[in-house]
């Protein structure tokens, strides 16, 4: 029996047959003194995806585990049975389109752990990779120590206007983190995203850092499963899931909720807004205003209001938040 360190990866995919071969293959080259095990979660993929899985479980069977089923469970069902078949002291994650970029990584983040026992969390700094314009910019994550750490604040407080504190890519956590997680009530609730929920409750026990080396690449493109454009299908579902996950923190941590249920409906319904913006829906829009009308007051309300005088606001806003939306890049990705 191995006395090594037993690091395990869970890496969750889905129909990533042209990018999963270079996540494992950026796994298993990891150099350093540790015990490998990669623990794959494949979600009944439609494409050749699950064919790749079996061949490096067939070609590394002491250090491969393959999940797979039936049917499909979602990225959060699946990310969760991941993390749990893990059976290591130290777990790092990674999505099946992203990938290593340090032969090092798992060892220098091993040795940070290990020498700030306060620390729980261990980010990655990295490479963003858009996809579409074959470019990669370096920076991925804050660089953080335990004295200069903000994950708490960044999470709860007024000032929060979504996303992550650390990007979920490449990240390194102490076993008993997965403690302090209510897996099965989060996927009862059927709650949008993995990330925001479990990351904003680690901040409530433990320290987060991040190394400045760059150690992991990060694809960014429009079908990530990280990127909802008004287009998709699940566009409206996937923004009351993230209120609903700001109403699940509220509930675990009333002492530090920090958004009422006003501001969050003010938030439901001004994505609801934009969406029937986006569409040029004046008179769906219109009925909106009168489902939400108890919100009068709210900020968000109050600025859709502005431009509902009439057809002409309604129009001239669209086509501000249009050129917005395409200034920033988002279209573009």
């Amino acid at each position: 029996m191995s006395n090594k360190t037993k690091i395990s990866v869970a890496v969750i995919t889905y129909n990533q047959e042209d990018t999963i071969a270079q996540t494992l293959d950026s796994i298993l080259c990891q150099q350093g003194d540790f015990e490998l095990e990669l623990v794959i979660g494949e979600d009944c993929s439609t494409d050749r995806t699950l064919s790749i899985c079996q061949r490096f479980a067939d070609q590394y069977p002491d250090n491969v585990k393959l999940l797979s089923g039936p049917h499909n469970l979602g990225i959060t069902a699946n990310y969760f049975r991941t993390l749990r078949a893990c059976t290591g002291e130290y777990i790092a994650d990674i999505a099946g389109d992203d990938f290593y970029s340090d032969d090092n990584a798992f060892q220098k983040q091993l040795n940070y752990l290990l020498s700030h026992p306060e620390v729980g969390v261990m980010g990655s700094n990295g490479y963003k990779f858009f996809v579409r314009q074959n470019r990669k910019d370096p920076g991925l994550n804050p660089i953080v120590t335990p004295e200069t750490d903000q994950a708490k604040q960044f999470y709860f407080s007024a000032d929060y206007k979504g996303g992550v504190y650390f990007k979920p890519v490449g990240m390194m956590i102490r076993r008993q983190m997965l403690d302090v997680i209510d897996f099965d009530e989060i996927v009862r609730r059927k709650l949008p995203v993995e990330d925001y929920p479990i990351q904003a409750i680690w901040s409530q026990y433990s320290h987060f850092a991040c190394l400045p080396d760059l150690l992991v690449t990060y694809r960014i493109y429009k079908e990530s499963a990280t990127f909802v454009p008004f287009e998709h299908p699940k566009y409206l579902s996937y923004h009351h899931g993230l209120a609903d996950t700001r109403r699940y923190l509220n509930e675990l941590f009333p002492e530090d909720a920090c958004f009422t249920e006003q501001q969050l409906q003010d938030y439901e319904f001004y994505k609801e807004f934009l969406l029937y913006l986006h569409r040029l829906q004046y008179r769906e829009a219109g009925q909106l205003m009168k489902r939400y009308k108890h919100l009068a007051g709210e900020p968000r309300y109050c600025q859709a209001q502005r431009f509902m005088h009439s057809w002409l606001h309604f129009v001239a806003f669209h086509f501000y938040k249009e050129y917005a939306y395409r200034k920033q890049g988002i279209e573009a990705l």
